[in-house]
């Protein structure tokens, strides 16, 4: 039994490319965007995690997976499918839509707090999520930005229940669609206090070609590293390459066909 209550979020999306998500660029082999990688994703869960509850978020996809016999497991259909954050409907894309509704179950239950984990990674090392919440100086960790674009990584989140208000309020309160500025920045903004009191064209998406746009991009790499209001992982990996098997503890998004193999030969040896 874990000695943290949380309850485990995560989205779910599978089916063919459309006009509407034409602009969603597809990382790692074919086969974690197959409807049968989710029991693989549901069994690194339920060998390295211990929540309360699991609540798998569908943005109206036309194929669901089968579901485990799990009486923690929670599967909530939504009305629409949000979309990519680089085309979607209204403000907010498909994966906000789903933190949204685990942020918001969290903070209804009884667990103490938010764990997301995406639905194309995979989780390595018994008592992760504990072993993180141990290493948590604030209120929030987040993937370590490593070598990319964005200021924190998504693929594995973890929110303390108390600060999930003010932290829906101050995402909330941010005018930009998730097309024009991220929601990796948006939760970087909304767990940093700083940040929310400057100009939000400050973290507009940019073709940073320019010296200005250069500058800006400089300001927010050095705001985020020395003034963030969030914790980082104290493993890797995320989208990062490579991906140490050996560590101890350790997630990745994004797998290719060698990185699967590697995963079951020395992680997951029973599932097939």
């Amino acid at each position: 039994m874990s000695k943290y209550s949380y309850i485990l979020n995560s989205g779910w999306w599978c089916g063919e490319r459309t006009p509407e998500n034409d602009k969603r660029v597809e990382y790692g082999s074919n086969e974690i965007r197959g409807v049968a990688f989710f029991r693989e994703w549901y069994e690194s869960v339920n060998r390295h995690t211990s929540p309360t509850k699991i609540i798998v978020v569908d943005s109206a996809s036309p194929t669901v997976p089968e579901l485990p016999d799990d009486e923690r497991m929670e599967f909530v259909s939504m009305d629409v499918n949000g979309g990519h954050s680089t085309s979607h409907l209204g403000k907010y894309a498909g994966c906000t839509r789903c933190f949204f509704v685990g942020l918001a179950y969290t903070y209804a239950s009884d667990a103490e707090y938010w764990v997301y984990v995406e639905q194309d990674a995979l989780l390595f090392g018994k008592g992760i999520v504990e072993y993180a919440i141990d290493n948590m100086t604030s209120d929030f960790m987040f993937g370590d930005r490593g070598n990319t674009p964005q200021p924190l990584q998504q693929s594995m989140m973890i929110i303390k229940k108390s600060a999930i208000p003010a932290f829906l309020n101050a995402y909330a309160r941010i005018k930009a669609t998730d097309e024009v500025i991220t929601p990796e920045m948006k939760f970087a903004i909304a767990s940093t206090k700083v940040a929310q009191w400057l100009p939000e064209r400050l973290f507009y998406q940019r073709d940073y070609s320019t010296f200005k746009n250069k500058l800006i991009n400089k300001l927010q790499y050095w705001l985020f590293k020395y003034g963030k209001g969030y914790d980082v992982f104290p493993f890797g990996f995320g989208r990062v390459k490579p991906v140490n098997f050996n560590d101890r503890y350790g997630y990745f998004q994004h797998g290719d066909d060698e990185e699967l193999q590697r995963y079951r030969e020395t992680v997951n040896k029973d599932v097939s």
